[in-house]
């Protein structure tokens, strides 16, 4: 069993003594992060709680699979942060109008989003080299110029076709995954 495994077992087991050993050595990174972003340390002790409660979530309901455990528990908390401060900002801009969003409704849009992503990263991983690469050039904000020169096109028709052709690819691939429809009926319904 290797170290993800462990730590995600001991969640799911609630084990003390390796859920202790996963806040003293992932808290501090999420701390940090927080920290710099506008937080205090009851925030980050939050964020830090709700993201492992999405991963137990995430592996007894989803069968989420977890490769490096302390990368993705760190991008879950990272991911939760920058959406309570968007929630924040929203809240300032409308004093007047401020709906209250209940934490239960706000957890599951969470789920949700990163349930989309999580399905877009596996698509996108399906594409070829060439497509993975152009796509995440043009989703990077490259201008077609540059990705001329960086990918040797011999015009900005030719890269615009390849992008078109590859986003095209993807959606197909996405929207052949029953979970994208399952994704998308959960969407609609929040």
């Amino acid at each position: 069993m290797n170290t993800s495994e462990q730590f995600i077992s001991a969640l799911l087991e609630q084990d003390n003594k390796i859920i202790s050993e996963i806040y003293e050595r992932f808290f501090p990174k999420t701390l940090k992060f927080v920290s710099q972003n506008q937080g205090t340390l009851d925030q980050a002790k939050d964020i830090f709680q709700e993201s492992l409660l999405y991963i137990i979530v995430g592996v007894r309901q989803r069968r989420l699979k977890i490769i490096c455990f302390e990368a993705y528990l760190f991008t879950i908390s990272r991911n939760m942060w920058r959406r309570e401060l968007e929630l924040q900002k929203k809240r300032v801009m409308n004093q007047r109008v401020e709906t209250l969003v209940d934490k239960e409704v706000n957890f599951a849009i969470f789920m949700l989003e990163q349930e989309q992503m999580e399905l877009y990263r596996e698509k996108f991983n399906l594409l070829s080299e060439n497509c993975k690469e152009i796509l995440s050039l043009f989703f990077n904000d490259v201008s077609y110029e540059d990705i001329i020169k960086e990918l040797l096109y011999a015009n900005i028709n030719t890269a615009r076709q390849r992008i078109f052709k590859c986003r095209r690819k993807l959606l197909k691939i996405i929207k052949s995954d029953a979970r994208f429809n399952k994704i998308k009926t959960n969407n609609d319904g929040i």
